[in-house]
């Protein structure tokens, strides 16, 4: 699939706290996804002939595992690299010097580190860029022969981790405006002595879990409602759960929200929908299922690509 704004990514491709009722896999979200009203941009001018479908739509009931836990809906791969600082834009200039164009790849982004809160101060040798895809499937990224995710990551020093996505949730470009139609050709007229243009924002969160509590945590995620899609600036989410071990991190999940700018983000911290969805964390008279406490760690994107539809 060819993805929007895709034709300046570097051909080496690798990479909130609530929860959706998105679409099935394999459904698109403009035939299938539930009721909402049109998530206006903040920061982004939308297609005015694009309208979403304003209509009650039942969701289908989620897949599940033989372990119990919920069915991968998405694969996601990641790189995570710590470029010294005055090496960062020639490595930003990098992802954008070549074309490709990926089955199965269905969005992409790399990421700049933000700001970060809650839990202990990130160590000195935190990543500071992350290049984040997301996949039609595993089977999609293991076909791939065009990406050669050892091979960046050999020369470019990247360290992969990889996650099932799960509750993944996102509007069409059309709806979103991300990316612009504008970002390509901004990128292209960029100097190199100047970092490449921001399009969009991520607010990550992660989480320990303790072993045996998996099955808990998604069940809460899963119990959530948040209407995100209804709220303006939204571009999609995925609790990405990790494929193996945590060692290197201690992150067993992540949530992942992208929006089209930190003041989109901001406004949904700041609303109703916010309070409502963390009115109720569960868990009681329970034992926590946080082996550690929760982190927020932020990014602002450049040289997004999308399929049209969405995630």
């Amino acid at each position: 699939m060819v993805l929007r704004n895709f034709v300046y990514l570097f051909p080496l491709l690798v990479l909130c706290i609530t929860a959706f009722q998105g679409p099935p896999v394999g459904s698109t979200l403009r035939s299938s996804r539930r009721s909402f009203v049109v998530a206006r941009s903040t920061s982004r001018i939308v297609d005015p002939d694009v309208e979403a479908e304003v209509k009650e739509v039942t969701t289908a009931p989620r897949s599940m595992n033989a372990d119990g836990l919920y069915a991968e809906e998405r694969y996601v791969s990641t790189l995570r690299f710590l470029v010294p600082k005055d090496e960062e834009i020639a490595f930003e200039h990098k992802w954008a010097e070549l074309a490709s164009n990926t089955p199965g790849l269905k969005y992409f982004h790399v990421g700049k580190r933000g700001m970060d809160f809650m839990g202990p101060p990130l160590p000195d040798d935190e990543f500071n860029y992350q290049s984040f895809a997301v996949w039609k499937s595993k089977e999609a990224y293991e076909e791939c022969t065009s990406i050669d995710f050892k091979g960046i990551a050999r020369d470019c020093g990247g360290s992969p981790a990889n996650y099932e996505g799960i509750f993944a949730l996102s509007v069409p470009t059309a709806i979103s405006g991300v990316p612009t139609t504008t970002a390509a050709d901004s990128t292209s007229t960029t100097a190199t002595s100047k970092r490449l243009p921001r399009e969009a924002f991520v607010a990550s969160n992660r989480f320990g879990i303790k072993p045996g509590f998996e099955k808990d945590f998604e069940d809460m995620w899963a119990a959530r409602d948040s209407s995100l899609a209804d709220l303006p600036g939204f571009v999609n989410f995925q609790l990405l759960r990790r494929e193996g071990s945590s060692e290197d991190d201690g992150n067993t999940y992540v949530s992942y929200t992208t929006w089209d700018s930190g003041k989109a983000f901001n406004n949904w911290r700041d609303s109703d929908n916010f309070k409502r969805s963390h009115s109720n964390s569960g868990g009681g008279n329970k034992e926590s299922p946080y082996a550690k406490m929760p982190k927020v760690v932020t990014f602002q994107n450049f040289l997004v690509a999308s399929d049209e539809d969405g995630m």
